[in-house]
């Protein structure tokens, strides 16, 4: 049973801040060392010294970015930039944002929920993760001692009926980032409301979007403390019946491979696949329209179809060829494997042999620019598609999808000191 709970949630004093847009960030593992600088640089208390701090010369066991940031999040608190509120609630984000010229809107609510290990029916995850990024967190969270971002869930409501108790909440702030999209904050603090919505949740299935490494983390630290208030995680809940999920493909760029390689990989691809050449261009106009069509069919096709782009082929469109099937049904991870299995490698270096981008436009320069061989493009997982992944135990290859709009950093967060 899915058991979730109202919290005091901790949010940034507008009286001491001012610009809000100023002191959030994006998640912590989309953010690149220019973006870091970029965000430290522009306010001395954005979230980004917290989240994502900066190692220094000298750092030891004793002092590093982990035990600064559990420095800062605390003097941050005691000072009143930071404040927590006084009335557990349920608190509603509300986003704004624009895709390819198309205006969505959506609207989820955070809450704690529960930990529940995964294989009881309750949560479902979609993604392989790695160690890594989770010993990262648990050093940020054993230090902080707190939630400081939401991990990003959806769920299915066809009554909607929590949406229509989400209207009851009062505004707290609402701001415009520094990409243009749209944030606001509510919080619904009446007791009654807050037991309906915590009721009706109880029969639902979660499913992960954003965030595997920190539930997984979540899941460590509840063990490590084994205390009431480390059994819950802060959660971002959408209901997937009244409100978008953008879902982005997540392109493949491949390189570092020797001559021999390359065309054994193009050879590979030719055996399973129908090449249908689109051409190149040097115009700009003729560029963008073959790239128009390439992605259009991409994304149209029921088909399992790829574009690619290469110097030497230009724009083709893959085609299965007559009586090829593949096991897996995702196109990311039917593409993964292909590549290792043409290439005959296990693995591929991350920077060097693949890399993995949203932007249609990066691949394609990267590869024009030698950084790469071959940019494959893929259509957008559904949000169908990830369901039935989680609800057969199975799991999509990393950077198989890309929830957008991130869920901001620094919107609200909770302190693991508090009961629940």
């Amino acid at each position: 049973m899915l058991l979730i709970r109202p919290f005091r949630g901790i949010v940034y004093n507008k009286e001491k801040i001012g610009d809000l847009s100023r002191v959030v960030a994006p998640p912590y593992d989309v953010i690149s060392p220019e973006e870091q600088n970029f965000y430290y640089q522009l306010h001395p208390f954005n979230i980004i010294r917290i989240i994502l701090g900066k190692e220094q010369k000298g750092d030891n066991s004793r002092e590093n970015k982990y035990t600064r940031a559990a420095r800062f999040f605390r003097e941050w608190l005691s000072s009143g930039i930071l404040k927590k509120e006084d009335v557990p609630s349920i608190y509603i984000y509300g986003q704004e944002y624009t895709v390819e010229g198309e205006k969505f809107k959506r609207k989820g609510f955070i809450a704690l929920m529960r930990l529940e290990e995964f294989g009881t029916g309750t949560v479902f995850p979609h993604e392989h993760i790695f160690p890594e990024p989770q010993q990262d967190r648990l050093s940020l969270m054993l230090n902080c001692r707190a939630n400081l971002s939401a991990i990003f869930s959806f769920f299915a409501d066809p009554s909607c009926e929590i949406d229509r108790l989400m209207e009851k909440s009062r505004l707290i702030y609402e701001f415009e980032d520094v990409e243009g999209i749209k944030h606001s904050l509510s919080a619904i603090r009446d007791q009654k409301t807050v037991n309906l919505i915590c009721q009706i949740m109880q029969d639902k299935k979660i499913f992960i979007a954003d965030g595997h490494h920190r539930y997984f983390t979540a899941l460590k630290l509840r063990d490590r403390l084994r205390r009431d208030s480390s059994s819950y995680v802060m959660m971002y809940f959408l209901n997937t019946k009244s409100s978008p999920v953008t879902i982005l493909p997540v392109h493949r760029l491949i390189g570092g491979l020797r001559s021999d390689e390359f065309h054994k990989l193009i050879e590979g691809v030719k055996r399973f696949f129908y090449l249908e050449r689109l051409g190149r261009a040097s115009e700009k106009k003729k560029e963008d329209d073959l790239k128009r069509r390439m992605l259009f069919k991409v994304k149209s096709t029921k088909n399992t179809i790829f574009g690619m782009y290469c110097r030497e082929e230009g724009y083709s469109l893959l085609i299965p060829k007559d009586g090829v099937s593949f096991p897996k049904k995702v196109n990311s991870a039917i593409l993964d494997d292909l590549v290792r299995g043409i290439l005959g490698k296990n693995e591929l270096e991350k920077g060097r042999e693949i890399d993995f981008t949203t932007d249609v436009n990066l691949a394609i320069d990267k590869v024009r620019k030698g950084k790469f061989q071959i940019a494959f493009f893929l259509a957008p997982v559904s949000v169908e598609q990830i369901k039935n992944v989680a609800l057969a135990g199975e799991k999509m290859p990393p950077k198989s999808t890309y929830f957008y709009p991130k869920l901001i950093s620094g919107l609200v967060m909770r302190d693991l000191e508090d009961a629940v």
